[in-house]
Parts: structure tokens; sequence; C-alpha cells
């Protein structure tokens, strides 16, 4: 039986170079993006829907809901890996915090986030190198002719601004029992980040090699191509700070100001 890990949080925040740093232990597993969160939401439906729950006393039907979803977690790597400690990465377990508590009190939530004008601007970036590719949220006539509307879609939308108010639910009620991580530190002081999560975990210490981090995550990058590109770099290297140039100053300043408590996580 595995033990099991979660990380989630925002996009374009460094969480497969996380990965593929805890995946350089051999005591580790880390996942690529992970559905497993995504097998228990049509159970809860059917919790709440079907007549033979409710023929049952539902204190019972809840109960066998959490036994048989704590039973598929923790079975879920058995033939995926040897490795004793698995990180499951899902954005969606952001969402569901109360019921991942509810199944497992004591359960290590990690959380990536970055500066918000960091992300915006690495989308922007990508959008620019790959304009050929349809996004699902373009529409030229309203709100993708601009800079300003783009980011203003991202940040409103399910590519962005769920995870975001997310992260805000995540941050009110569960601080206490979650791990921030900073895109902007894992990728500056690596070695005390990693340290630091080490002992949120407590786990061993194990010495990474943060100037050769292969890729041991296996996405298929084309259902989220081009903004879902996973592939790292072998050397962790400091986040470049390019929003003033790529959004402009105002617009920058503005992403700041309004979501400036993330960096204070």
């Amino acid at each position: 039986m595995k033990q099991v890990h979660y990380i989630t949080g925002t996009p374009r925040s460094c969480s497969t170079l996380l990965c593929n740093i805890l995946a350089q232990n051999p005591k580790f597993h880390s996942s690529a993006s992970s559905g497993l969160i995504d097998l228990i939401y049509p159970a809860r439906k059917n919790l709440s829907e079907l007549g033979e729950f409710k023929a049952m006393d539902p204190k019972d039907a809840e109960s066998m809901f959490l036994d048989w979803a704590r039973g598929g977690i923790f079975h879920a790597y058995d033939n995926l890996t040897d490795r004793p400690v698995v990180f499951d990465k899902g954005r969606s377990w952001n969402g569901y915090l109360d019921l991942l508590f509810q199944m497992f009190p004591d359960a290590k939530v990690i959380i990536p986030v970055r500066d918000v004008r960091g992300i915006v601007t690495s989308i922007e970036k990508i959008r620019r190198k790959h304009p050929a590719y349809f996004a699902a949220e373009e529409n030229p006539a309203t709100n993708y002719t601009t800079i300003e509307k783009r980011a203003q879609s991202w940040l409103s939308g399910p590519k962005v601004g769920i995870t975001i108010e997310r992260l805000f639910e995540a941050a009110t009620r569960f601080k206490d029992k979650i791990h921030f991580i900073h895109a902007e530190q894992l990728c500056k002081k690596p070695k005390q980040t990693m340290q630091n999560l080490y002992n949120y975990l407590e786990e061993d210490w194990f010495e990474h090699d943060f100037d050769n981090v292969e890729q041991y995550t296996s996405e298929h990058d084309g259902v989220w191509w081009p903004v879902g590109n996973h592939m790292i770099q072998n050397k962790v290297k400091p986040l470049k700070e390019e929003w003033n140039d790529v959004l402009g100053q105002n617009l920058a300043e503005a992403i700041n100001q309004k979501f400036s408590w993330i960096n204070a996580l």
C-alpha cells in the first residue's frame, strides 16, 4: 500500500519541475497530470442521486463511499510503480480539500504558486510563440483582441481564474495543513525550498542534483498544447521577471495589486 501525497495549485507554477526534482529520490514516484480525483467526482454524484444510495441510511452510504474512495487512492499506483511514496499531481485537488481532509485528516498537500504576473506572462509568451493554435476561450470579437482582454479572460476563466479562487479558499480554510511552494523560490533557492518541503513531509533528506534534473514524468502534451507544455529544463535556474516587457507596466501593476496576497502565502 502506497503512501500518497497531493500536489495541486496554479498553472505555470513549476509543478512539473517540482515533480521531477522529487523523483530524483528513489523512494518517491511523481505523477504527470493525474485524473485520480476525477474518478471520485462522478461517484460523489451517484452517492447523492442514485436510488440505491437513497435507500440506505445516509451515514452508512457516506461511510461506504469514503471507504471506497480511500481504497481507490491507496491502490491506484500499485501497478504503476514500486516506489513506496507517491505524489499525485492533480489540479482539481485544490477544489476538494474538504473531502480530502475528511478522508485523510493528516494528508500532505503541496501547492505550488507563482506571482500571477509571471503566470499571465508565461501564457502570453506561449500564445505569441504559437499563434496558429486556437485557444478554447478565444473570441476575437470580444475578449482576445488585446493583451488586457486576454489577461482578463484567463484570470476570470478556467485557465487561471478558477485555480486562484480555489487557492484563496485553500489558504483561508486549510493554511495550517498545506505547504505552499513559491515557484520563484524553488528556482532561485532550490535546496532550501526542498529542505523545507522535506520537513513538512517528515521525510529524511535526500541530496538532489539541481543541475541535472531528468524528465521522470511522461505527459501527453497534445491534450493541453501549447499552454500545457510539461517539458522541463535540466538545470534549475531563476525565473525571469519579464512582465513589464510582455504585459506592459500598467497591466502588470494592476495584476500585482489584485493578487499580491498570493506572494505572501
